[in-house]
């Protein structure tokens, strides 16, 4: 079979970085491939079965945006459970990079859970109170940040998940599976988390940072469409108030002072069957580079199913690669099955 130039030159990038199978840089490359040829996002989304975000309520109000991505295809698979980046919503442009990864495990039923946003995703039905948000920004108490989610999970009866995250999501993968239980966690891999506490002024600033060289991992996936859903979900106004909102703000102190290693590793020592694999940029804004290197062979000898996957001169905003993004998890979760 003639393979298309999209194929090739997704297939060279992964390639290029020394860290994954045959197997899975052939997988993404196919995806990629299968991406170039559909004409918009919207027809994508339709041949994956791409159901609309909904809103998931508690009881007593919190809620959760959800979208819910059964199998597309018959064979092993459980279940993958995707946290997004701080802020970031369900939208056109985060929907299509589940996809990616929904596509890449078509025999994988896919949870995405949004984060807090504006319309159409009716955040303020969270009803929060300033207790619970004190608790997240200051305390260790931070059940109320996942509680929505974790309620989403067992009403649907899901068990042994894969948990996967980027960015802030990677510490709420990380929080959320420390309040589930063992036999809801088979694996848990992060992507470029805050690799240590600091200011929060400070993680503002290296916040900001990570915003220049995203053109260039959104640009060198050479996919229109999804170009054509971030333009989509740049429409909306949604994402600037967002960062304002009290819940936000208790998430960044939460993020400043969040100490990823030692974190990890109760998390770890809650969970040991469980495997985990924590990929970072050498050049992340958010990182730093020795402390997660020399931290996380010291984690792995001593006895925690770790893998490490070091992205030589990658910054924070390496996940906006989706083919990228989509080669970590899809690594991550076949090693872990």
């Amino acid at each position: 079979m003639v393979r298309t130039a999209l194929f090739t030159k997704t297939k060279e990038r992964l390639d290029s970085y020394g860290l994954f199978s045959t197997n899975t840089i052939n997988t993404v490359a196919k995806v990629a491939e299968a991406q170039g040829k559909v004409s918009s996002y919207k027809e994508y989304f339709h041949l994956l079965q791409i159901p609309k975000p909904k809103l998931h309520l508690m009881k007593h109000g919190w809620g959760v945006p959800v979208v819910d991505i059964p199998p597309r295809e018959k064979g092993e698979g459980s279940v993958i459970v995707m946290h997004l980046p701080m802020s970031n919503p369900l939208d056109e442009n985060q929907l299509y990079h589940i996809a990616t990864v929904a596509a890449c495990l078509p025999t994988y039923r896919l949870i995405g859970f949004g984060n807090p946003s504006g319309k159409p995703y009716k955040f303020r039905a969270q009803n929060r109170g300033p207790g619970g948000l004190f608790a997240i920004a200051f305390t260790k108490r931070r059940s109320s940040l996942v509680a929505p989610e974790i309620d989403y999970l067992r009403e649907q009866g899901v068990e042994a998940a894969h948990h996967v995250g980027y960015s802030y999501g990677a510490h709420k993968a990380l929080i959320e599976s420390s309040y589930l239980e063992s036999n809801e966690v088979t694996s848990v891999t992060l992507i470029d988390p805050v690799a240590h506490p600091r200011s929060l002024r400070q993680l503002i600033g290296d916040f900001q940072s990570t915003f220049a060289p995203m053109g260039k991992y959104v640009n060198r996936t050479e996919v229109q469409s999804y170009f054509e859903a971030r333009a989509a979900a740049a429409k909306t106004k949604h994402h600037k108030g967002a960062l304002r909102r009290p819940i936000s703000i208790a998430i960044g102190i939460l993020m400043a002072r969040l100490d990823f290693i030692p974190f990890l590793k109760s998390v770890s020592e809650k969970h040991p069957k469980a495997q985990f694999a924590v990929a970072w940029g050498s050049k992340s804004e958010l990182g730093n580079d020795a402390h997660m290197s020399t931290s996380l062979a010291v984690l792995a000898k001593g006895g925690v199913r770790m893998k490490s996957l070091r992205l030589k001169d990658d910054s924070h905003a390496l996940a906006n690669d989706i083919h990228l993004q989509a080669a970590i998890i899809y690594d991550a979760i076949q090693r872990a099955d």
